[in-house]
């Protein structure tokens, strides 16, 4: 078997099954098709990018030959034409379009996330964006394209380094519409998602172990799943990813994901609530108050649902439509030469809207991680192949074994050494002639025993470590890998279903809140029947009183209104009777240490 022939075959051994949503528009393909229905412009912004190559006169041999001069960017675009009102209108009214229909994601948050969702909306006003019309025109291509090349294609690779077999696999997609088809975060020209599946490279033949799967934001080891995670569905020996409609991002579990877009200035915020939540949890070993970043995170971040349900189109082993595998290394030209992107360049300043460049590299033309480095990618260049780790802990277990006899031989020259120096500075201690010795010899032995102190904690902590290596050690000859997710932190888990569940009016309301309350705020102020405070005040009370009652919560709102009027009617209390409440405090505490020392003392 010639490598190549060997990479192919490892990679349709393991080559996952992908599921997509009902009403999904676009699947992995071809590059060379994409390619060909593109045309290839160069510029500083869209207003004066010019045509460097025109639509059906590029190949993937000729793409790597351009670049772009410095502060300008090199770009495909699919879609030379949106299409307009009319013809959007009959492509959305088409009899063969896959209906797709979902809860309201906005009714799944407050009134401050719907707040920032408006405000996001607002941006694309001022930032690059696709225009409308280009997801349905890029369709039509795509649909083309297909028709030609009926094919589902995925890119591979297999790359060994440190113990592993690393495979990856890029799907390519002729456009994200998530925003949109789904009401996602962005639309984008082209798409590429990758997963890897990592080998360890045993004695006895490669034998799968991890599993990472791109997805939005998500980064080390929160991409990975051990291959025996109960949350990894497996069909005979191929894994089951879920693509998230339009987005193409990639889940384990089929469902629907709350993803939140965060909001950069707050980011310093969620860091010190992680802080804070560990000194209270670990340090002070309070009960853990729970995740409060995630917390934050979702009550000040932008919320948009990933729909990766699963009950569309399934395309993988066993399943009606099957993969058709293209590998690719350093070797090809498009991969290794073309720097550019991969689809138009809206030049939006949070590059949401920006198409990616290849898969090789960054938007700004460096290596990707994911390319260059897939272990450290997934967090596993940290983690050893489980054939290995058995040695690893036994040179391990020497290394600690050799400090716990340094340290304990030290430990026993301290102990024989520090109370000759307590004698010698005892005797000093009685002529004050040697008072700056006796200062010296004092602070040596305070210094000694503090060493000695940390030399047997030290000790100690060693102890304990070669303690847990061993039973380590023992589970793993036992075949036992430990916790499947004991890695991760912040798993990302779908929406349990029945909180996606909303009646027709608060799923209208949640749409229309906003709206609302701004209005009613602009026209109590414009009227000026209250201060601009009082109309905020107003506005919000209204807000929350209609919330509450079309979700049912109007006897917990009811209970938390008069547990937050007793709180400020406490507050109050104290405010105004503070110096009554300070003397009563004194007398209180006059009793207790009167009757406790009574008690002292009548006890002799």
């Amino acid at each position: 078997m010639t490598p190549r022939s060997d990479d192919l075959a490892l990679l349709q051994r393991y080559e996952p099954v992908v599921r997509y949503t009902k009403g999904e528009l676009f699947f992995p393909a071809s590059v060379e098709g994409y390619i060909a229905a593109c045309d290839l412009l160069v510029g500083t912004s869209e207003e004066d990018a010019r045509i460097l190559v025109p639509q059906g006169r590029l190949t993937t041999g000729s793409i790597a030959a351009f670049d772009a001069p410095p502060g300008q960017s090199l770009y495909l675009r699919l879609v030379q034409k949106p299409l307009g009102g009319i013809e959007l209108q009959r492509w959305r009214l088409r009899p063969d379009r896959v209906p797709f229909s979902a809860p309201g994601r906005l009714a799944r948050v407050g009134l401050f996330a719907r707040l920032l969702d408006a405000g996001f909306a607002a941006s694309l006003l001022l930032r690059g964006s696709v225009p409308g019309g280009t997801a349905a025109a890029a369709q039509i291509k795509y649909a083309a394209a297909h028709e030609a090349d009926p094919r589902f294609v995925y890119h591979g690779r297999v790359v060994r380094s440190g113990g592993w077999i690393t495979l990856h696999y890029l799907y390519f997609y002729f456009m994200n519409d998530y925003r949109s088809t789904f009401h996602g975060v962005n639309d984008h020209e082209a798409d590429w998602e990758q997963v890897f599946i990592y080998l360890e490279d045993a004695p006895g033949g490669p034998r799968p172990v991890w599993i990472a799967a791109a997805a939005h934001d998500y980064t080390g080891d929160e991409l990975r799943r051990r291959w025996d995670d109960p949350t990894l569905e497996i069909i005979d020996g191929h894994p089951v990813i879920n693509a998230g409609a339009g987005s193409h991002a990639s889940y384990f579990e089929r469902g629907e994901y709350l993803t939140e877009v965060p909001i950069p200035a707050l980011q310093g915020l969620a860091s010190f609530l992680e802080v804070a939540r560990e000194f209270w949890r670990d340090t002070l070993r309070q009960p853990d108050p729970g995740d409060l970043r995630a917390a934050l995170s979702s009550a000040l971040s932008v919320p948009f649902v990933d729909y990766a349900r699963g009950d569309g189109v399934a395309i993988g082993p066993g399943q009606v439509n099957s993969w058709s595998p293209v590998l690719i290394d350093d070797a090809i030209d498009w991969v290794d030469g073309y720097r550019g992107l991969f689809g138009l360049d809206t030049h939006d300043r949070f590059a949401g809207e920006r198409a990616p460049a290849g898969p090789k590299y960054t938007r700004s033309g460096t290596v990707r991680q994911s390319w260059n480095d897939p272990l450290g990618f997934a967090g596993l260049d940290k983690v050893a192949p489980p054939h290995r780790q058995p040695k690893l802990i036994g040179e391990r277990i020497l290394e600690l074994e050799a400090q716990a006899s340094a340290v304990a031989a030290e430990a026993a020259r301290l102990s024989q050494a520090l109370p000759g120096l307590e004698l010698e500075v005892r005797s000093l201690a009685e002529s004050g002639s040697t008072r700056a010795l006796h200062e010296t010899r004092a602070a040596e032995l305070e210094v000694g025993e503090a060493e000695l102190a940390a030399l047997r904690a030290r000790g100690a902590s060693i102890g304990d470590a070669i303690g847990a290596l061993r039973g380590e050690l023992t589970d793993l000859e036992a075949g036992d890998l430990g916790d499947p997710q004991g890695h991760l932190r912040h798993p990302h888990r779908p929406v349990p279903p029945e909180e996606t569940r909303y009646n027709v009016l608060v799923e209208i309301w949640s749409a229309v809140s906003v709206g609302v309350l701004l209005l009613v705020v602009a026209g109590l102020v414009f009227v000026r029947l209250v201060p601009w405070w009082g109309a905020l005040l107003v506005g919000l009370i209204g807000y929350i009183l209609i919330e509450s009652a079309l979700r049912r919560r109007l006897t917990r709102l009811l209970l938390r209104s008069v547990l937050i009027l007793a709180v400020v009617g406490a507050l109050i209390l104290v405010v105004d009777f503070a110096l009554e409440l300070v003397l009563l405090a004194v007398v209180g505490l006059a009793l207790v240490v009167v009757l406790d020392n009574v008690r002292e003392v009548s006890g002799r």
